[in-house]
Protein backbone atom coordinates (compact mmCIF):
# COMPACT_ATOMS: atom_id res chain seq x y z
CA UNK A 1 0.00 0.00 0.00
CA UNK A 2 1.27 3.45 -0.90
CA UNK A 3 0.13 6.56 0.96
CA UNK A 4 0.99 10.01 -0.31
CA UNK A 5 2.53 12.18 2.37
CA UNK A 6 4.15 15.47 1.36
CA UNK A 7 6.32 15.41 -1.72
CA UNK A 8 6.62 11.65 -2.42
CA UNK A 9 4.69 8.45 -1.94
CA UNK A 10 5.99 6.38 0.96
CA UNK A 11 5.45 2.69 0.40
CA UNK A 12 4.94 0.74 3.64
CA UNK A 13 5.07 -3.04 3.39
CA UNK A 14 4.97 -5.86 5.92
CA UNK A 15 6.94 -9.10 5.81
CA UNK A 16 6.33 -11.98 8.17
CA UNK A 17 3.83 -10.13 10.24
CA UNK A 18 0.32 -8.88 10.41
CA UNK A 19 -0.57 -5.92 8.25
CA UNK A 20 -1.66 -3.78 11.18
CA UNK A 21 -3.26 -0.49 10.20
CA UNK A 22 -2.15 1.15 13.46
CA UNK A 23 1.55 0.31 12.76
CA UNK A 24 1.28 1.58 9.18
CA UNK A 25 -0.25 4.87 10.31
CA UNK A 26 2.40 5.29 13.02
CA UNK A 27 5.20 4.63 10.51
CA UNK A 28 3.82 7.21 8.07
CA UNK A 29 3.22 9.79 10.79
CA UNK A 30 6.64 9.29 12.43
CA UNK A 31 8.81 8.97 9.30
CA UNK A 32 7.14 11.21 6.69
CA UNK A 33 8.69 14.51 7.84
CA UNK A 34 12.24 13.20 8.10
CA UNK A 35 11.97 11.25 4.82
CA UNK A 36 10.67 14.25 2.88
CA UNK A 37 13.48 16.43 4.25
CA UNK A 38 15.99 14.58 2.01
CA UNK A 39 16.86 16.83 -0.97
CA UNK A 40 15.87 15.53 -4.43
CA UNK A 41 13.87 12.63 -3.00
CA UNK A 42 12.40 10.38 -5.70
CA UNK A 43 11.23 7.22 -3.93
CA UNK A 44 10.77 6.03 -0.34
CA UNK A 45 9.87 2.63 1.05
CA UNK A 46 9.58 1.23 4.56
CA UNK A 47 9.57 -2.50 5.26
CA UNK A 48 8.42 -3.82 8.63
CA UNK A 49 9.22 -7.40 9.60
CA UNK A 50 8.13 -9.19 12.76
CA UNK A 51 9.95 -12.38 13.82
CA UNK A 52 8.37 -14.75 16.33
CA UNK A 53 11.73 -16.40 17.12
CA UNK A 54 14.81 -14.63 18.43
CA UNK A 55 15.51 -12.37 21.36
CA UNK A 56 12.65 -10.31 22.73
CA UNK A 57 14.42 -6.95 22.24
CA UNK A 58 15.04 -7.62 18.50
CA UNK A 59 11.68 -9.10 17.47
CA UNK A 60 10.76 -6.36 15.00
CA UNK A 61 12.95 -5.02 12.22
CA UNK A 62 12.25 -1.84 10.27
CA UNK A 63 14.16 -0.91 7.13
CA UNK A 64 13.71 2.39 5.28
CA UNK A 65 15.16 2.85 1.79
CA UNK A 66 15.28 6.31 0.18
CA UNK A 67 16.29 7.11 -3.37
CA UNK A 68 17.29 10.67 -4.22
CA UNK A 69 18.77 11.37 -7.69
CA UNK A 70 21.99 9.40 -7.53
CA UNK A 71 21.91 8.75 -3.79
CA UNK A 72 20.57 5.66 -2.07
CA UNK A 73 20.08 5.99 1.68
CA UNK A 74 19.14 3.03 3.85
CA UNK A 75 18.47 2.77 7.58
CA UNK A 76 17.62 -0.39 9.50
CA UNK A 77 17.09 -1.06 13.18
CA UNK A 78 15.44 -3.56 15.53
CA UNK A 79 13.25 -3.27 18.58
CA UNK A 80 10.98 -5.26 20.86
CA UNK A 81 7.95 -3.95 18.95
CA UNK A 82 7.25 -2.13 15.69
CA UNK A 83 6.80 1.30 17.31
CA UNK A 84 10.20 1.32 19.02
CA UNK A 85 11.93 0.01 15.87
CA UNK A 86 10.26 2.79 13.84
CA UNK A 87 11.48 5.36 16.39
CA UNK A 88 15.05 4.00 16.11
CA UNK A 89 14.94 4.13 12.30
CA UNK A 90 13.63 7.70 12.52
CA UNK A 91 16.66 8.72 14.58
CA UNK A 92 19.10 6.96 12.24
CA UNK A 93 17.49 8.58 9.16
CA UNK A 94 17.47 12.02 10.75
CA UNK A 95 21.19 11.74 11.53
CA UNK A 96 22.11 10.44 8.06
CA UNK A 97 20.03 13.05 6.24
CA UNK A 98 21.50 15.82 8.41
CA UNK A 99 25.02 14.56 7.59
CA UNK A 100 24.16 14.36 3.88
CA UNK A 101 22.82 17.92 3.87
CA UNK A 102 25.95 19.11 5.69
CA UNK A 103 28.19 17.44 3.10
CA UNK A 104 26.18 18.97 0.24
CA UNK A 105 26.35 22.39 1.89
CA UNK A 106 30.10 22.13 2.45
CA UNK A 107 30.63 20.97 -1.15
CA UNK A 108 28.68 23.98 -2.43
CA UNK A 109 30.68 26.32 -0.20
CA UNK A 110 33.97 24.83 -1.41
CA UNK A 111 32.85 25.18 -5.03
CA UNK A 112 31.80 28.79 -4.41
CA UNK A 113 35.13 29.51 -2.69
CA UNK A 114 37.06 28.00 -5.59
CA UNK A 115 35.02 30.10 -8.01
CA UNK A 116 35.62 33.21 -5.90
CA UNK A 117 39.36 32.46 -5.80
CA UNK A 118 39.39 31.92 -9.56
CA UNK A 119 37.57 35.22 -10.15
CA UNK A 120 39.96 36.94 -7.74
CA UNK A 121 42.93 35.48 -9.58
CA UNK A 122 41.44 36.59 -12.92
CA UNK A 123 40.98 40.10 -11.54
CA UNK A 124 44.52 40.04 -10.22
CA UNK A 125 45.74 39.05 -13.68
CA UNK A 126 44.01 42.01 -15.31
CA UNK A 127 45.22 44.62 -12.82
CA UNK A 128 48.48 46.34 -13.70
CA UNK A 129 51.42 45.53 -11.46
CA UNK A 130 54.84 47.06 -10.94
CA UNK A 131 56.38 44.64 -13.44
CA UNK A 132 56.06 46.05 -17.00
CA UNK A 133 55.93 42.60 -18.65
CA UNK A 134 52.69 41.54 -16.91
CA UNK A 135 49.89 40.54 -19.27
CA UNK A 136 47.05 42.91 -18.43
CA UNK A 137 44.52 41.76 -21.02
CA UNK A 138 43.90 38.66 -23.07
CA UNK A 139 41.94 38.75 -26.30
CA UNK A 140 40.93 35.95 -28.59
CA UNK A 141 40.40 36.55 -32.24
CA UNK A 142 39.33 34.42 -35.16
CA UNK A 143 42.17 33.81 -37.58
CA UNK A 144 40.95 33.13 -41.07
CA UNK A 145 43.32 32.50 -43.98
CA UNK A 146 44.42 35.76 -45.60
CA UNK A 147 47.13 36.80 -47.99
CA UNK A 148 49.64 39.33 -46.60
CA UNK A 149 48.17 42.19 -48.69
CA UNK A 150 44.66 41.41 -47.37
CA UNK A 151 45.99 41.35 -43.80
CA UNK A 152 47.58 44.79 -44.28
CA UNK A 153 44.31 46.11 -45.70
CA UNK A 154 42.40 44.64 -42.73
CA UNK A 155 44.89 46.24 -40.30
CA UNK A 156 44.41 49.63 -41.98
CA UNK A 157 40.62 49.27 -41.87
CA UNK A 158 40.78 48.56 -38.13
CA UNK A 159 43.24 51.41 -37.51
CA UNK A 160 45.66 49.14 -35.65
CA UNK A 161 49.45 49.13 -35.75
CA UNK A 162 49.64 45.34 -36.12
CA UNK A 163 47.43 42.46 -37.23
CA UNK A 164 47.62 38.74 -36.38
CA UNK A 165 46.45 36.40 -39.16
CA UNK A 166 46.69 32.93 -40.67
CA UNK A 167 48.80 33.21 -43.82
CA UNK A 168 46.91 31.60 -46.72
CA UNK A 169 50.18 30.92 -48.58
CA UNK A 170 52.13 29.19 -45.78
CA UNK A 171 49.35 27.98 -43.43
CA UNK A 172 51.23 29.56 -40.49
CA UNK A 173 50.21 32.33 -38.14
CA UNK A 174 51.90 35.65 -39.00
CA UNK A 175 51.81 39.25 -37.82
CA UNK A 176 51.92 42.30 -40.07
CA UNK A 177 52.83 45.62 -38.48
CA UNK A 178 53.29 49.27 -39.38
CA UNK A 179 56.93 50.32 -39.22
CA UNK A 180 57.85 53.65 -37.62
CA UNK A 181 60.09 54.50 -40.57
CA UNK A 182 57.26 53.84 -43.04
CA UNK A 183 56.08 50.72 -44.77
CA UNK A 184 54.99 47.41 -43.21
CA UNK A 185 56.73 44.51 -41.56
CA UNK A 186 55.86 40.80 -41.50
CA UNK A 187 56.69 38.46 -38.63
CA UNK A 188 56.82 34.77 -39.51
CA UNK A 189 57.64 31.84 -37.23
CA UNK A 190 61.12 30.42 -37.79
CA UNK A 191 61.03 26.69 -38.36
CA UNK A 192 64.20 24.81 -37.70
CA UNK A 193 66.56 23.59 -35.03
CA UNK A 194 66.57 25.95 -32.01
CA UNK A 195 69.14 24.00 -30.01
CA UNK A 196 72.07 26.03 -31.27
Amino acid sequence: MTVEIGAVDIEVSFRKGDNVLQVREYALKRLSKVINSLPNLVKASVEISVEQAGSADRRCAVQATLSAKGTLLRAEDHGPDAMSAIDSVHDVLARRIRDRKRRLYQAKRKKAARHKDAVGMETARTLPDESPDLVTRIKSHETKPLFTEDAIEQMDLLGHDFFFFLNAETGQHNVVYRRKGGGYGLIQPAIGDFTR
